[in-house]
């Protein structure tokens, strides 16, 4: 799923990128939406019984954006800075314990508020790279998350998030961008709840890559 979600995302922003040129700088606010695919590392869980592993199935993921690109020669730098909120969601494919792989199921989702810091390195040419990190906060949720069939958890927590980015923008006009990149999302790990009330713990590490559209006002 996540090879056929990335092939078609390049297949829809090749055809931009190589058209022919647009200015590529714009000063002042924008707002954009991005949409892409999400791969969920093999999760690190532990709980009162010991250490054991959960393996999730790639997903989609959907943000949303408001920010400031700075102007051309700004003191603080080329780029933007934004607020982005965004979504989430893995299926739970399979658990490891001492003992051996289990079946598993239920969801993993993760909403999140990051304000993000870009960098971008503009030129004589209507594509731009650019490198960003992002912090702020998560809320993740175990979603009825089931073991050979046994309930394991069903509780949320909030916890510190951070982000690291790169991509490229390509101008489509002087207030419309499009952007393709990759991002790396992580959290501290929640302290959630297992059915039986014992507390339960997990790592939560994502890579997404996703297309979006900037417009400016």
């Amino acid at each position: 799923m996540m090879k056929r979600i990335g092939l078609m995302i390049i297949a829809l922003g090749l055809p931009l990128v190589l058209c022919g040129p647009a200015r590529a700088q714009h000063a002042g606010p924008y707002g954009g939406v991005f949409l892409g695919g999400n791969a969920l590392m093999s999760a690190k869980g532990s709980d009162s019984q010991g250490d054991f592993s959960l393996k999730f199935d790639p997903g989609l993921m959907g943000s949303a954006v408001l920010g400031w690109d700075f102007e051309p020669g700004n003191t603080a730098g080329e780029g933007r800075i934004e607020l982005e909120y965004s979504h989430r969601s893995n299926r739970l494919d399979k658990a490891t314990f001492a003992e051996g792989s289990v079946a598993a199921s239920g969801n993993v989702t993760a909403d999140s508020l990051l304000l993000n810091f870009y960098g971008i390195l503009f030129g004589d040419r209507s594509w731009s790279p650019y490198l960003g990190l992002g912090l702020g906060a998560a809320r993740i949720e175990a979603s009825d998350l089931r073991v050979t069939g046994q309930p394991l958890s069903g509780d949320s927590a909030f916890t510190f998030a951070y982000q690291a980015g790169l991509g490229v923008d390509y101008a489509l006009s002087d207030h419309l961008n499009l952007d393709l990149g990759y991002r790396f999302f992580g959290a501290v790990r929640p302290n959630l709840r297992e059915a039986d009330g014992t507390d339960f713990r997990m790592d939560y590490y994502n890579h997404s890559v996703v297309l979006g559209l900037r417009v400016g006002f």
